[in-house]
């Protein structure tokens, strides 16, 4: 019932409600897609939800959170979901040519809360649940943001973030930067951006109490470009001097090149 007035936002905001669309599929055979069948599970629970009669407003208040907050979260985590999903169809069906999806890492658009739209930010490839976020924060609608990330699925020339050279995560070039590597090179530069922000003149690119968040997956934390980056911080602030960098590590316990059970640090 709570998921229903989350999603809905009440009759205000009903312009603005999250709708769950059936997933394309020209070949029989991608309906037997895991994600494809996890999705209309999914999809089936949510619009039971929505056809329930709705809570008492009161209901929300018990939320820790803002409920337009709350809400923000679920439709890019959602949004995320859907996007991850039509992309294994895509590639199935040989219209898309990416399909490393978020690995249940959509809630991690929660990090948007802690951080500001004008905080810089440098997202592992599957944290685009994060940048979902970020763009709603900032005033993209849902449909945009759906739009431009299909466009990057299927290395379009239409794609905002890379004009069809390569599928990376992205947005506004102030705020949101562009990260090609699994190999988490983003480290280091989010520390000199991070080193950078007090040494700004008076029309700084950010805030002056900004924080740059870098954001990798367990198997990249041993790639000596995180360590160096760690590495950095450390004697930034040893010496002394604001280095405000926030390391975001997703362990979800699965790593392309070896066990992270074993090897991570």
């Amino acid at each position: 019932m709570r998921l229903r007035q989350l999603l809905s936002g009440g009759a205000a905001n009903r312009g603005n409600s999250l709708h769950l669309p059936a997933h394309r599929c020209t070949s029989s055979l991608a309906t037997k897609l895991p994600e494809v069948a996890s999705a209309a599970r999914f999809a089936s629970r949510v619009d039971a939800a929505l056809a329930a009669p709705a809570p008492a407003a009161a209901d929300l208040a018990t939320l820790a959170h803002d409920p337009e907050r709350v809400r923000l979260v679920l439709r890019a985590a959602m949004a995320t979901t859907h996007l991850h999903t039509q992309s294994r169809i895509a590639a199935y069906e040989g219209e898309g040519y990416y399909t490393i999806g978020p690995c249940g890492e959509e809630l991690l658009a929660s990090v948007a809360l802690a951080l500001r739209p004008t905080d810089p930010a440098a997202l592992h490839y599957r944290h685009v649940g994060t940048l979902v976020a970020r763009q709603l924060q900032r005033g993209a609608t849902l449909e945009r943001v759906l739009l431009d990330r299909a466009r990057g699925h299927t290395i379009s020339v239409n794609d905002p973030v890379t004009g069809g050279v390569h599928c990376s995560l992205g947005d506004d070039p102030q705020f949101d930067f562009l990260v090609t590597s699994t190999l988490a090179s983003q480290g280091p530069q989010a520390v000199g951006r991070a080193v950078a922000i007090e040494h700004l003149p008076a029309a700084q690119r950010w805030p002056s109490d900004a924080i740059s968040y870098v954001s990798c997956g367990d198997g990249s934390v041993n790639n000596s470009e995180w360590l160096s980056a760690v590495n950095a911080a450390e004697l930034v602030a040893h010496r002394r001097r604001a280095c405000p960098v926030l390391f975001c590590v997703s362990d979800n316990g699965l790593s392309i090149s070896f066990k992270t059970g074993t090897w991570t640090a």
